[in-house]
């Protein structure tokens, strides 16, 4: 089993970094070292960094390094799947988990996440930038680890504003390009209300945008080659109005071009 580490384990750990940085360095702190911090969690297994620049990144590797810190060759599916730029582990066992711009190619370092954040630590050169609990709301909803919906339970109860969740999700869309990270909170929501029997009013925009990205994904597969409308819908169970809505849809995002007798799929990123 993974040890596990309170919040004075991680403010020292930050403030050994502090100490060896030759240059000023702003991390944000997000998962569940910012929430250990938030009195939200009594302790946590990994630190979860994200830093703005490739620079950063390659400047805190080098200190972790100098401080004892190794680089994890081959983690285990789960820190796999979360698609950290760096992971490193000192003799404690304690994880620093750093991203670079993006986490789980699921979560961009936004203006807004930006904005919410608020300096919490500033030892030395390091300046530590606590995430909302909002945008960590978030970060749980699509990391998909073992912890993350006790995490999501507990971030409930600080009267989350699901305004800026909503807000925030919309704008990941944005720079993401894409809606299909969006499935991933709907299953985190699901998982939510299964275990603690609670919904959230960010449950419904989710089942929406997650019901048009399956619909969608049914429609992309069905186009294994070239077919015209009424083979389409033929194949597949809907009305000429419904699968017009959701071709027309594919082609905004160019998936799929429509020509006068048949349908062509472009790609199947949406």
């Amino acid at each position: 089993m993974r040890a596990r580490f309170d919040s004075s384990y991680i403010r020292s750990e930050l403030e050994r970094i502090g100490e060896q940085l030759d240059d000023p360095l702003t991390v944000f702190l997000i998962g569940g070292g910012a929430m250990a911090f938030q009195d939200l969690k009594t302790t946590t297994k990994d630190i979860d960094l994200i830093v703005a620049s490739g620079d950063d990144l390659g400047q805190l590797q080098a200190v972790l390094l100098e401080l004892g810190y190794d680089i994890v060759r081959e983690p285990d599916e789960e820190y796999e799947a979360l698609g950290a730029q760096r992971i490193l582990e000192n003799d404690d066992g304690c994880r620093i988990d750093i991203f670079h711009q993006q986490v789980i190619d699921k979560l961009v370092l936004s203006d807004g996440i930006r904005k919410r954040s608020e300096r919490y630590l500033n030892p030395s050169n390091l300046v530590v930038e606590l995430v909302s609990p909002e945008d960590i709301f978030l970060f749980k909803a699509v990391a998909g680890r073992v912890d993350d919906i006790e995490d999501m339970f507990s971030l409930l109860q600080t009267d989350l504003d699901f305004d800026v969740v909503e807000a925030e999700l919309a704008t990941q869309i944005d720079l993401l390009d894409q809606e299909l990270f969006v499935t991933y909170v709907n299953e985190a929501l699901a998982d939510l209300t299964e275990q603690h029997n609670v919904r959230t009013p960010l449950h419904e925009p989710v089942a929406e945008i997650t019901e048009r990205v399956y619909e969608e994904l049914e429609v992309l597969h069905a186009l294994d080659e070239p077919k015209s409308m009424p083979a389409l819908q033929q194949e597949l169970d809907y009305t000429t109005v419904e699968l017009q809505d959701i071709v027309s849809r594919l082609e905004e995002k160019d998936a799929v071009k429509g020509t006068a007798d048949r349908i062509e799929r472009l790609s199947t990123t949406i």
